[in-house]
C-alpha cells in the first residue's frame, strides 16, 4: 500500500464504534492551559418560585451558567447545562439555589462555577385610595458563585416602575 493510500484509508477509518459518538471533549488536553469560564448565557427556560401566598409561582427564568475548566479538560458539553435546568423541579428558594449551584460542579465535574438567573415575580397589591387588587411586577435576579463546596448567593429586586420612584434592592446571604 501506498503512503497516500494508507493515510486515506486511516483518514476514513472510525476512532470509535459505529453509531456512537465520539466524546472529544472528554479526551485529555496535553496543552495545560486552564479556562476561567466556559458556559451557556441568555437561556429561558420556566421555573417555579415559593410564593408565600400561592404555594408557588410558575414564571420564566433566563439563566446564565459559568464552570471553570481545568488545565486538563478539552472542554465541556453545552447540553449538560441545559439538561441540568431540566432537573430542576422543586420550587425555587434560596435553599434549592444553593443546591443548584453544587449540583452544577458535580455533574459537570467543575471545582468552581457560577448561575446568574433573572426572572419577573407577581405579586397582588390593594391600590392604597380605591383598594382595587392588581399584580405589580418585580425583577428579581439570583446569582450563585461556588467554589469547591463553598456557595455565597445574593439576590436582587427591581421594585415596579408604575410606581412615582424606581427603587433597587440587593441582599447578600
Amino acid at each position: 500500500m501506498t503512503d497516500i493510500a494508507a493515510l486515506k484509508s486511516a483518514r476514513h477509518a472510525p476512532a470509535h464504534t459505529p453509531g456512537e459518538v465520539e466524546d472529544v471533549q472528554g479526551r485529555a488536553d496535553t496543552r495545560r492551559i486552564p479556562i476561567n469560564r466556559v458556559g451557556i448565557k441568555d437561556i429561558y427556560h420556566p421555573v417555579k418560585v415559593k410564593d408565600r401566598s400561592a404555594g408557588e409561582q410558575h414564571t420564566i427564568a433566563n439563566f446564565n451558567m459559568y464552570v471553570n475548566l481545568p488545565h486538563n479538560f478539552k472542554g465541556t458539553h453545552m447540553s449538560r447545562f441545559v439538561a441540568l435546568m431540566n432537573t430542576y423541579s422543586e420550587p425555587l428558594s434560596a435553599a434549592t439555589f444553593a443546591a443548584w449551584v453544587r449540583g452544577m460542579l458535580t455533574r459537570l465535574d467543575a471545582t468552581e462555577g457560577r448561575i446568574e438567573l433573572s426572572f419577573p415575580y407577581f405579586i397582588n397589591k390593594l391600590a392604597p385610595v380605591s383598594g382595587v387588587s392588581s399584580l405589580m411586577d418585580y425583577e428579581i435576579t439570583l446569582t450563585g458563585n461556588a467554589k469547591e463546596n463553598n456557595v455565597t448567593t445574593s439576590s436582587c429586586s427591581s421594585f415596579p416602575r408604575r410606581t412615582l420612584y424606581s427603587l433597587s434592592s440587593c441582599c447578600l446571604k
